[in-house]
């Protein structure tokens, strides 16, 4: 293999829906590091301290960059009423059943965030019963610079497998540190602006993918947790199936095991809207009641990740609405002056245009029409997209749009006696009935003209001289964020599921592709194309389209002059 071809391979396995790391390597390879811990600190008197570090590490994906003793943080035990902040950790109980919650990173343009993210499942027990034994009226670091100088010894020294565990394969220690990260990446579980959160800039698949879309920490913190409870129950079942020890000798703390899948879920963990969309976990803070000694808790503001264009929908079907509005005026017309029959064909095109870009997510700022040359039957196109040509796929509606339109266009272009050679199957007419060519300015003045309540409109962020064309392709990637399919069971007699579209769906839509996934070297096929065309097609209905007959009642020639009297 090249190394062209390796590069592309590496770019399409690291996507969502990529292989992930086989559990009995890597649960052999855990079992591996717990043998060589428990050599190391068999003589420590609180060794559980150099473990939980270990993993929390691991689990925040921290482990590969630490190069030094000095690059290893110290965790620190706060109350449920502090403040969030680096490598704290806290228990909070609520409904009589406490959780531990480490400290999350959120990164936005202007700011960095930190949220509270509850433990894993599995790893509940292990936080928990070493959490609860730290003090939190004296904040000390938990481990001194002696302490990280031997933990570095520990991550720093060959893993050597020993011989009762060659029986199974094992992962390089590189790629076990990276295993969070390596599963983040591939994982179509969470969205791309829950992988910009978790991931390095490096290690996305698209550097701006999470800048369409729109989230909430709440959102984001559901996420991370179900993703986390997955993957590790599927560690943990390997571990059971073949028998691996993980078994922790501590005397000072109840900690037998470092996964332990029994546990209860507290209320504000368990997500009873299955199969209704994104869940969300929301982020308290504990304040005492004085009346009655006891204590509340009070949801933490969220903090909104991503795009900041979207558009709401209802102003979208508004605009739309208000289109249609002056395309019809239009049409109820008898006869035609030559410059009316211009101004209707224009209406037209303009309207064909802002439903293309609705329902495509092309971006507005490159061709705004399609080639009629790379049109195939309408269903689907080439279309060329900054610099480089992909596939986009037609909805039903917008292909009967398209005919509707071109039948319209050459009735008028008939009519005006104009004989066109121009490349593009959309494009407007000037004074002189002769092809102008659509492009993003043009597009940005007639969507400021028409978009609704523009005068009263006090939003800073929606101010209209911040609308524009490109706002849609914002507003097409949240839709695909949170749009729902319905799975049909054919042999099942239960009610269907709904599922969403996984990053790698969304990416395809909106033309994000790496080294190895541009037209020519992947392949859609046909139950992925099925899905993204039930996206597609669920759209008109969300924006409340209908399609109008686009033909002309009465356009006979008339004697008089052609721009003041009726055609």
């Amino acid at each position: 293999m090249g190394a062209n071809a390796a590069i592309a391979k590496n770019n399409r396995r690291n996507n969502s829906g990529g292989v992930m790391p086989e559990p009995l390597h890597v649960m052999n390879t855990l079992s591996i590091a717990l043998k060589h811990f428990d050599s190391m600190f068999k003589t420590t008197l609180d060794k559980e301290k150099y473990l939980i570090t270990f993993i929390y590490l691991w689990l925040t994906q921290q482990l590969e960059n630490i190069k030094s003793a000095d690059d290893i943080p110290s965790l620190s035990r706060v109350t449920g009423d502090e403040q969030c902040d680096a490598h704290r950790l806290r228990i909070i109980k609520m409904d009589g059943n406490p959780w531990v919650e480490y400290a999350q990173r959120y990164t936005t343009p202007h700011d960095e965030h930190w949220q509270w993210q509850p433990i894993p499942k599995v790893l509940r027990h292990f936080f928990y019963h070493y959490t609860q034994s730290l003090s939190t009226t004296a904040i000390k670091p938990l481990l001194s610079h002696q302490e990280k100088q031997k933990l570095w010894h520990f991550l720093n020294k060959p893993w050597k497998t020993p011989k009762q565990y060659l029986q199974y394969g094992r992962l390089r220690k590189d790629l076990f540190f990276r295993y969070f990260t390596i599963v983040s990446q591939r994982s179509p579980l969470i969205s791309a602006s829950t992988k910009s959160v978790l991931l390095p800039e490096h290690y996305r698949h698209h550097a701006s993918a999470n800048a369409y879309q729109k989230e909430n920490s709440d959102q984001i913190r559901y996420q991370i947790f179900k993703m986390h409870n997955h993957y590790l129950d599927r560690l943990d079942n390997t571990s059971q199936q073949y028998a691996i020890n993980l078994s922790i000798n501590s005397s000072r703390h109840k900690i037998s095991s470092l996964f332990d899948p029994k546990v209860t879920l507290p209320s504000y963990l368990n997500d009873e809207k299955k199969g209704e969309g994104i869940g969300k976990i929301y982020a308290f803070k504990r304040q005492r009641n004085y009346q009655d000694q006891g204590y509340t808790f009070i949801q933490l503001p969220s903090v909104e990740i991503g795009s900041r264009r979207c558009l709401p929908v209802d102003t979208v079907i508004h605009f739309f609405k208000d289109i249609d509005n002056h395309v019809n005026k239009y049409a109820t017309r008898l006869k035609w002056t030559k410059v009316q029959l211009i101004d209707y064909y224009n209406a037209c095109t303009y309207q064909l245009a802002f439903q293309f870009l609705i329902l495509t997510g092309v971006r507005p700022t490159h061709a705004l029409s399609l080639e009629t040359q790379r049109c195939y039957g309408l269903k689907q196109a080439i279309h060329a997209d900054k610099g480089r040509y992909r596939v986009i796929f037609l909805c039903d509606f917008l292909q009967q749009s398209i005919r509707d339109y071109l039948s319209l266009q050459k009735d008028i272009l008939t009519q005006l006696k104009v004989e066109t050679t121009s490349p593009y199957l959309w494009f407007l007419l000037d004074n002189r009935s002769q092809p102008l060519h659509l492009n993003a300015k043009m597009m940005r003045q007639f969507m400021q003209q028409y978009w609704p309540d523009k005068d009263k409109d006090k939003d800073k962020d929606k101010d209209k001289d911040n609308i524009d064309p490109y706002c849609l392709r914002h507003t097409f990637a949240q839709l695909a964020l949170t749009a729902m399919h319905e799975n049909e069971h054919e042999h099942e007699h239960e009610h269907e599921k709904k599922f969403l579209l996984t990053p790698q769906q969304i990416d395809r839509l909106m033309g994000h592709s790496s080294f190895g996934e541009h037209l020519g070297s992947d392949y859609c096929f046909p139950p992925n194309r099925k899905i993204l065309l039930a996206f597609l097609n669920s759209l008109p209905k969300k924006l409340e389209f209908t399609l109008h007959s686009k033909r002309l009642e009465n356009t006979n020639q008339s004697e008089e002059d052609d721009h003041e009297k009726p055609l």
